[in-house]
């Protein structure tokens, strides 16, 4: 059976992010959550070619590449993923924010994929696949600014341990690309096993990300999202509306968006260390997870004069899928 693994983001996590993020935006968490119930419904139902997993996760803040919304609205993240045996899969992701009287559906992603092994003992293998994001431009979350996503991965798990590589090619609204990269190490410690010939029962997964790339679909983000939404909707707690009040958006861009700006989010840097500590409980086809993170951001553009924007951070994600 292919090694069936997840590269949407984030995710999600990526995130998820968001399942992302569910990275963004499945993220590494929701990925992992994800791929461990699709396996073990494999091999549970040998003769099956085909699955299909949902699954539903809060995430206190939607971030990508160490990257976040001033304003830190939750998200709910619902999915779902058809998979096949061979590999192919196809994934759909919602978000929608939970920013109380103003909480409302952001749009969606669609995924498309395919996930292989070079051997048989599956130590060696990778993704491969295309995000094409539906979110609307004025969105408060951080993926408002992309348009579309190229992404492939590769790992070598020899048993103790599992290191990835991956890289993403992005496409953003305003039509700038970005190249992120990142390199993970991961190490799943099995708490509790409820059966000998399956992976049912409580584990947890530590895990070190590194993240390194070009940001310009963060200038877009500020751009086009936070900066609109700023002038539309102006509260005395956005540090755009304190610093610029009662001026247009294109003034507030003109003034922030230096050329020296302009020309630094295009630079190659390193862009954040992340740090988890899943925890998830499997039993049958039914997975429940909980995810806390803390993740600190470098080089990160300055256009408001906020000196913590590169302090460290803390969030967290906990939900459920379930394979058919």
């Amino acid at each position: 059976m292919a090694f069936l693994s997840f590269n949407l983001n984030l995710f999600l996590m990526k995130i998820l992010l968001s399942m992302l993020l569910l990275g963004v935006v499945l993220n590494a968490a929701a990925q992992k959550t994800q791929r461990d119930s699709i396996e073990t419904t494999a091999r549970s139902t040998p003769g099956r070619t085909l699955f299909v997993n949902a699954g539903l996760q809060y995430m206190s803040d939607l971030t990508y590449a160490g990257r976040k919304d001033a304003s830190s609205v939750p998200l709910l993240l619902p999915s779902a993923t058809l998979i096949s045996k061979q590999g192919l899969f196809l994934s759909a992701i919602g978000y929608f924010d939970l920013n109380g009287s103003a909480s409302g559906t952001e749009g969606l992603s669609v995924t498309p994929g395919y996930v292989f092994s070079f051997d048989a003992q599956k130590h060696f293998g990778g993704a491969v696949s295309a995000t094409k994001y539906f979110i609307t431009s004025k969105s408060p979350i951080i993926l408002s600014s992309f348009n579309a996503t190229v992404d492939g991965q590769l790992y070598y798990n020899p048993g103790f341990a599992k290191v990835t590589l991956a890289g993403s090619y992005r496409f953003d609204k305003n039509n700038a690309s970005d190249v992120i990269n990142d390199i993970e190490l991961t190490k799943d410690i099995q708490l509790v096993k409820l059966n000998a010939k399956s992976n049912e029962g409580l584990k947890i997964a530590p895990d070190v990300v590194l993240y390194a790339g070009t940001q310009s679909f963060y200038q877009t983000y500020y751009t086009s999202s936070q900066v609109q939404r700023a002038v539309q909707s102006p509260t005395s707690a956005n540090p755009i509306n304190l610093l610029f009040p009662k001026q247009s958006s294109q003034t507030i861009v003109t003034q922030t968006v230096t050329e020296q700006k302009q020309q630094e989010v295009k630079q190659y840097k390193l862009l954040a260390l992340s740090g988890s500590l899943p925890l998830t409980y499997t039993i049958k086809t039914l997975q429940l997870s909980f995810t806390p993170y803390l993740i600190k951001p470098f080089n990160q553009v300055n256009y408001t004069n906020n000196t913590t924007m590169n302090g460290t951070y803390f969030l967290f994600t906990v939900g459920g899928n379930i394979t058919f």
